[in-house]
């Protein structure tokens, strides 16, 4: 039997090309290559030896990040989209920082596993670094890729087709409240996260024109009732997801809807498999990832009165993620 031998293969060999990648977003392979260029041309550019530059190509084409045509390579439209700064939904730099936390906790996996799971504590004391990358990683994928599929989502919904109130439950830099906003002049909003991320949100409404209609707070007022909350990625790392999910329920107006955004096991192995390296980290600190059905158990529990669960697996900040959409009812 070959599988076991293959699939071992291609789990090591996936470590080359990955190396590759984040070397070839480094040194610009892809920007020097809008134009299609001999490696010869490369090398001159980066101080690189011709005939290891070429092997280099090779593999970058052989993954699809590259085109080659008569002994020319060139970078590909999408990969101009995603990995060249001009190519208007960069993600370079997030996927670089991505690629390097997953190498660290690969390597500490030996010292992770006999350790007692992490007692749960509030992300203040992570306020600064998240922050930090809120302006930068995280920015960059709800540029790319969350804020387009938020934006889908919203298209599909009626709550979005009127005047409406939104809360952006653990938005980071604000980039979705941003495109919706764009997309949608009736709607206004509050972003709730920690207080100096909150502070990079406000930064960017203002800085896009919607500060009159959007406002980043680290604290919601008790008063205050939502159409629609956006809540993606956040359950993760709050200390009861059930007592969150009934807060919702209560800061919904009825009629209201809450979109959920998480990851969930799948039951499946090799649909597992697209999920569980991009979750694995949040499991072992010990972090709310549920499996497949658990997030609709949880929803219902809350008391919202219809649950739907988006067909396909949605990828949103490069790993698949589950939308459920949860309906307070009572509205027109």
């Amino acid at each position: 039997m070959t599988f076991p031998v293959t699939l071992l293969n291609e789990l090591a060999s996936s470590a080359v090309v990955a190396d590759a990648v984040h070397l070839a977003l480094q040194a610009g392979v892809f920007e020097h290559l809008q134009q299609p260029r001999q490696p010869q041309q490369v090398a001159t550019t980066l101080d690189w030896q011709a005939e290891k530059t070429a092997h280099l190509l090779e593999l970058l084409w052989s993954v699809g990040l590259l085109t080659r045509e008569h002994g020319l390579y060139q970078t590909t439209t999408e990969t101009r989209t995603f990995f060249c700064r001009d190519g208007g939904h960069f993600i370079g730099d997030a996927w670089c920082f991505r690629l390097e936390n997953f190498r660290r906790f690969g390597q500490q996996l030996a010292t992770i596993l006999p350790q007692p799971s992490d007692v749960f504590s509030e992300q203040h004391e992570y306020d600064a670094a998240w922050a930090d990358a809120a302006r930068r990683q995280i920015a960059q994928e709800q540029q790319a890729l969350t804020a387009t599929r938020a934006c889908e989502i919203a298209a599909t919904l009626v709550q979005f087709d009127r005047p409406a109130t939104l809360l952006d439950m653990g938005g980071g830099p604000g980039l979705v409240s941003i495109a919706l906003a764009q997309r949608y002049p009736q709607l206004r909003g509050m972003l709730n996260d920690l207080p100096l991320t909150a502070q990079v949100a406000q930064q960017n409404f203002v800085a896009a024109g919607i500060a009159d209609r959007f406002s980043a707070v680290s604290a919601i007022p008790d008063e205050q009732r939502f159409d629609v909350i956006w809540c993606s990625s956040f359950l993760y790392f709050v200390a009861d997801p059930a007592q969150m999910l009934a807060r919702f329920f209560r800061l919904l107006n009825p009629g209201g809807v809450l979109i959920s955004v998480h990851g969930e096991v799948p039951a499946q192995p090799q649909r597992a498999a697209q999920m569980l390296p991009a979750h694995l980290p949040l499991m072992m600190r010990g972090k709310h990832v549920t499996h497949e059905g658990e997030m609709r158990a949880r929803l219902d529990t809350a008391g919202f009165d219809r649950v739907e669960h988006m067909p396909g697996t949605c990828v949103f900040p490069m790993s698949p993620l589950s939308v459920h959409l949860a309906f307070r009812s009572g509205g027109s």
